[in-house]
């Protein structure tokens, strides 16, 4: 079962975005995948952890992979979704900044859209690396343009584009040099309206 076809009651911002019927839409969120993608096919990952996996779209498009795939989040409704959509797959509830897991448990560690929603971004970029051996692949929202994009469509309006979410804001520059702070930054994507950053661990 594809997650355009699952019904449910449950809906979420992610859920909206995944499954908006734009043309328009939909071609950015294929490049996005496609971008995400061609990083990924730089390393040698076989155990993948995406951290924040929401429903679990990006594990539906990467699951044609033979390798073992886990997903993490805190939304109960979100997983439920997830593992209905994803039946090869292994999730679990938890914390981003406290990840179940063992220290370098997972070859490359994913995690997208996810950190501009954390109070505590730097404590979650430790954490991620803490369960990840060598690989990072991560994605924020490319601002201003993100939020320039939603307030030209007439969304979020009142807050100029921001989503209500979203608490923190990079430029590309800007998430670069975060990300660096921590870790060795392999390669950098720009696929509007998103920051996409393949990084080692080692």
């Amino acid at each position: 079962m594809t997650i355009d076809r699952a019904t449910n009651q449950y809906s979420s911002s992610n859920l909206r975005k995944h499954t908006h019927s734009g043309r328009l839409h939909r071609w950015l969120l294929a490049r996005f995948h496609a971008a995400v993608g061609s990083l990924l096919d730089r390393t040698d990952a076989r155990q993948i952890l995406d951290a924040g996996c929401g429903e679990g779209f990006a594990m539906q498009w990467l699951s044609q992979q033979p390798y073992p795939m886990v997903g993490l989040d805190y939304s109960l409704e979100a997983l439920t979704l997830a593992e209905r959509c994803n039946p090869t797959c292994r999730f679990t509830a938890g914390d981003l900044l406290g990840l179940p897991f063992a220290d370098k448990q997972f070859d490359l560690v994913l995690c997208l859209e996810v950190l501009e929603h954390l109070e505590y971004p730097e404590r979650g970029l430790a954490e991620l690396g803490r369960v990840s051996r060598r690989w990072l692949l991560l994605s924020v929202p490319h601002e201003p343009f993100f939020r320039g994009a939603n307030f030209l469509r007439g969304k979020n309006m009142a807050a100029w584009g921001n989503d209500p979410g979203h608490i923190n804001h990079w430029s590309a520059r800007q998430f670069r040099a975060f990300v660096a702070s921590q870790y060795q930054i392999v390669a950098c994507r720009l696929s509007f309206p998103w920051t996409i950053i393949l990084c080692r661990n080692d």
